[in-house]
This record gives C-alpha cells, sequence and structure tokens, in this order.
C-alpha cells in the first residue's frame, strides 16, 4: 500500500498543478507550457513570421479548445519558432498519416504549390495571405489525418484554396505589363530565377512546376539574347551516386518542358548537384521536399 500511494503521490501533485506550466514539464503530454508562453510572446522578425505567429496560436488555441493536446503543442512550437523570427516550413506528409488515398494526393500537390509560392516573393509580398496559406494547409493536413471532422476538413482545404486563388490573382495583376511598356521595361521587371519542387524520388514535373516554368518561359523569351541555367537537386534519402544521376533527371526534365515550348536547346545549360546543396538542411536519410527541386536561372546577355 505504501508503494502504491508513493507513486500516486506524483500524480496527484500533477493532477493539482495541471502539468502545464513550467519549463520541466514542458515536452509532456497534455503540457499547454508552449501555448501559454505563445500567448505571452511578442513576435518579432518580418511581417511574414509576425502573421505566422498569430495564425499558428489561433491553431493552437483551437485544437486547445477540442482538447488535441498533441496538435495544440505541434501548432504552439511552430507559433513560437516564427515569433523568433523564422519561417517555419509547413508541415509534410510524411510526418501524417492520411488514409484516404484520394485526400492524400490532393495534399501532395497542394504542399507542392504552396513551397513553391513560398519560396518565391509572395511571403514579401502579401505575408498575411501566405501565412493563412501555410497555416490553413497545416490545418487541413491535421484534419485530414484525424479524418472524421469533415465540416474542420472542408473549412480549412477550401480556406486554403481560396488563399492561394487571390495570390496568384494578385500576382498575374502585378506581372501583366502596361501596353505601353516597352519591350525592355518589361525584361528588366521579370524575375531572374525561378524553383520548380519534385516529389519523392519523381522526375516528372507536377502541375504546379509547369505553372512555375511557364513564368520561366515567359521571362527568357522577354529578354533577347537570354540563356537558362538549370540545376537539380535531390534531398538527404538515397545514395550519393543514385541522387546524382535524380538530380540530372529532374534537370532534364525541366529542359524538355522549356524546349517544348520553344526556348532552344542551345541557350539551355543542365547541371546535377544531388544532394550536396540543400535548400532546407536535414540529416542523411531525410525526406525533405524542399530540397527535392530544381533551379531555372535566367542569364541575361
Amino acid at each position: 500500500m505504501k508503494r502504491a500511494l508513493h507513486l500516486m503521490a506524483p500524480l496527484l501533485l500533477c493532477g493539482l498543478a495541471a502539468c502545464t506550466g513550467t519549463p520541466q514539464n514542458g515536452m509532456i503530454p497534455r503540457s499547454t507550457y508552449q501555448l501559454e508562453l505563445l500567448n505571452r510572446t511578442t513576435p518579432t522578425g518580418s511581417p511574414f513570421t509576425q502573421a505566422l505567429t498569430t495564425d499558428y496560436r489561433t491553431l493552437a488555441l483551437y485544437e486547445w479548445g477540442e482538447y488535441d493536446w498533441f496538435a495544440q503543442q505541434v501548432f504552439a512550437k511552430k507559433g513560437l519558432a516564427a515569433a523568433a523570427g523564422n519561417a517555419v516550413p509547413p508541415e509534410r506528409l510524411e510526418d501524417w498519416h492520411v488514409s484516404d488515398a484520394d485526400a492524400a494526393a490532393d495534399l501532395r500537390v497542394a504542399r507542392g504549390y504552396l513551397v513553391t509560392l513560398l519560396a518565391g516573393d509572395a511571403p514579401r509580398l502579401f505575408p498575411q495571405w501566405s501565412s493563412t496559406a501555410q497555416t490553413q494547409f497545416d490545418c487541413w493536413l491535421h484534419e485530414q489525418y484525424e479524418g472524421w471532422e469533415t465540416e474542420r476538413i472542408r473549412e480549412c482545404r477550401d480556406g486554403f484554396r481560396a488563399t492561394i486563388t487571390q495570390i496568384a490573382a494578385r500576382q498575374s495583376a502585378r506581372a501583366a505589363p502596361a501596353a505601353e511598356e516597352s519591350n525592355d521595361s518589361v525584361a528588366r521587371k521579370q524575375p531572374t530565377s525561378f524553383i520548380v519542387f519534385f516529389d519523392f524520388d519523381k522526375s516528372d514535373l507536377m502541375p504546379a512546376s509547369r505553372q512555375v516554368i511557364a513564368a520561366a518561359i515567359k521571362a527568357i523569351t522577354a529578354t533577347k539574347g537570354s540563356k537558362a541555367k538549370i540545376v537539380g537537386y535531390t534531398d538527404t534519402s538515397g545514395t550519393d551516386k543514385y541522387n546524382h544521376s535524380l538530380s540530372l533527371r529532374r534537370g532534364k526534365s525541366v529542359e524538355q518542358e522549356l524546349t517544348s515550348n520553344g526556348i532552344p536547346a542551345e541557350t539551355i545549360s543542365i547541371e546535377g548537384k544531388g544532394e550536396s546543396d540543400l535548400l532546407l538542411a536535414t540529416p542523411d536519410g531525410v525526406r525533405e521536399p524542399q530540397n527535392r527541386r530544381a533551379t531555372i536561372q535566367l542569364i541575361k546577355p
């Protein structure tokens, strides 16, 4: 009996203290330490990271209200990282098992498009919309992982899609040149670098990637005498030899899309760097979507 009381005593004390409010118990299940700290934290950094801080706090509070202790910790930690000025990435599908195959495919395409958007100038030009898109995607992925709250899934999914549409429409409006602008003026305003992302162990282009390449083609054709340098990359899963070959295949896929849309092959160069130059540093053997990419660099004459 004494042994039983001895084991129960810490649990009773933990219950009285709610097991939440100190750094010592901040990592235990059901702890709301990170959320409490986030509620007291003043965000720093760019407008985008400050918006992420607020939006992840909102997500964490929602999950806290649902008694989802794990999810509220995940989102509160991301909010704290954003508050410190870090542009935390969207959640990875590999970390959430989505049993619905169709939903998983939709999420994979959506994340590819989102990562492409976040790698561009959208976080700088549209910080709040970019933050909303990212946190609504994380919400959609988490709710689809749970798979039972259909109204919440729809709310997060539709919120993500609506925000992405807003950003795309605004970007298109900004890219449309005024009728009186000269060709040289239009060329100067074109971006000079582009990032194309790939699915795991794949070199075929996703729909969002084709949109990025279409923008690259527009920039190349607007700059007379320009050339394009394509560099393929991989994440750290797989051997160095295999990853070098895969990175070259990714570069070739981008080249084929360029040439099939009128860009002369002799103006294009290709290089494969495998896993030697990561966009997001990870240990060896990690499947990281942001590292599965190819870049297109516009080289002006």
